[in-house]
């Protein structure tokens, strides 16, 4: 009836897990939990392997790191039952409804999305503000909200699908470093026409990175972003829902692009240390992500 997919690198599972567990079989139904590492330390891999003593629990090892399309879909491969219930690792599950919340949608063609929230202490180092916040006020989002732009309002970290639809659509493997496989396969379920439901169903993301680490994760899905512009796997039609490609595409239509780089490429650095500091702006994040973008499109042009 219901698999439980988790990809995993690098994080403790333990008690993800053995909640989810625990919930599931409250729930009764028929269900399975399988965790696939993506080639984690050993120490970790030692310690997640404790999640196998539990019924209907599969963690498996990949011998090499894959990817996040690529270990979505590898999970999807293994699943048994016909819903898929897809999250991040890095996760917490923030009441005993988690899994009662996804039930009645279950056997249903349509993808389910739960939400993510952030917990609501700032915390206690300055290096993890950045992403706190970020979090905070782009990604925790309510089920009403998210429904208006169901599309764009797709995220990876925490949704239900049938397998039927994964089978036919799956994630891009191309995409290999962080970020924007999301972004595609929500425009893919788009252009099928594959209804999305926005669930109040969050999981609270306890993985918060470092500024450093969240801004280089950050730059690698710019780089994601430019190849499937230029590769024709985003087009134009759909730039209205990406954040990133609304701005550009009003930048391109009045001829402000070169215009912008002039004023804030030679910025780049201020703008990285006040996202690496301890107050830092949302504003000057997007201005920032945006000066990447437009840096890497038009060298992209220069080449072609």
């Amino acid at each position: 009836m219901l698999s439980i997919l988790i990809p995993v690198y690098n994080f403790s599972i333990v008690s993800l897990v053995t909640e989810l567990h625990r919930q599931s079989l409250k729930a009764e139904v028929p269900f399975e939990i399988v965790v696939l590492d993506d080639c984690s330390s050993e120490l970790l891999r030692d310690q997640n392997k404790g999640v196998r003593k539990l019924k209907h629990v599969r963690f498996i090892e990949l011998e090499k790191n894959i990817g996040r399309a690529r270990i979505r879909n590898r999970l999807a491969d293994m699943a048994k039952y016909s819903s898929l219930l897809f999250m991040d690792c890095d996760s917490e599950v923030p009441d005993d409804q988690y899994i009662d919340r996804y039930l009645p949608y279950v056997g249903h063609e349509v993808v389910v999305c739960g939400g993510r929230a952030y917990k609501p202490e700032q915390p206690e180092e300055p290096e993890y503000f950045l992403r706190w916040l970020y979090g905070l006020s782009r990604e925790q989002i309510p089920a009403k909200i998210r429904a208006k732009h169901p599309y764009r309002s797709f995220m990876t970290n925490n949704f239900m699908i049938p397998r039927s639809i994964l089978m036919q659509i799956q994630f891009d493997e191309s995409i290999v470093k962080y970020g924007h496989e999301d972004t595609l396969f929500g425009l893919e379920l788009k252009k099928r026409n594959i209804p999305i439901v926005h669930i109040q169903n969050p999981l609270i993301h306890i993985g918060v990175e470092a500024a450093g680490e969240f801004l280089i994760k950050m730059s690698e899905s710019i780089e994601n972003l430019v190849k499937l512009v230029k590769s024709g796997k985003i087009d134009k039609k759909h730039y209205d829902d990406v954040r990133i490609l609304r701005y550009y595409a009003f930048l391109k239509r009045y001829g402000l692009t070169k215009t912008f780089l002039n004023i804030f490429d030679g910025l780049s650095n201020a703008l990285y240390r006040n996202m690496s500091g301890n107050n830092p702006s949302l504003f000057l994040f997007s201005i920032y992500k945006l000066t990447l973008f437009c840096r890497a499109m038009n060298k992209k042009d220069q080449e072609s």
